[in-house]
């Protein structure tokens, strides 16, 4: 009993690596940063090769039309919905473990009154 398609199983093999990937980094990962950076990436492209390999073997129009159409969905929400967390913890000023300062130096810190603007140096 060999049901070996190469190209249904192809895409789902590289589909499911990806997607065991991102368990691994979910759990290895030390921040939620990193582990929505995981999650996020490597599980829409995991799905992106499970979904073309399951449409690879059917046969029906309707059913390639469907995958499709969840694939395009998943695709422009779950990035969208990964960033607006991530940016939601940040304004929240949940620390990311870095060696040094963040980007804007100021992890979701909103001004204070007493708060001075920075000087610039006159001499350049």
């Amino acid at each position: 009993m060999n049901d070996f398609s190469p190209l249904r199983d192809i895409p789902i093999l590289i589909g499911s690596f990806f997607v065991l990937t991102a368990a691994v980094g979910v759990l290895r990962f030390p921040d939620l940063y990193t582990r929505l950076h995981a999650s996020s990436k490597l599980v829409t492209l995991g799905s992106a090769g499970i979904f073309l390999g399951a449409a690879l073997e059917l046969t029906e129009a309707a059913a390639f039309t469907r995958l499709a159409a969840i694939l395009l969905f998943q695709f422009l929400t779950t990035p969208l919905s990964a960033y607006l967390i991530a940016q939601a913890a940040y304004l929240r000023a949940l620390p990311p473990r870095l060696s040094g300062p963040d980007e804007w130096n100021q992890l979701g810190r909103h001004p204070q009154p007493g708060d001075e603007p920075p000087r610039e140096d006159p001499a350049g």
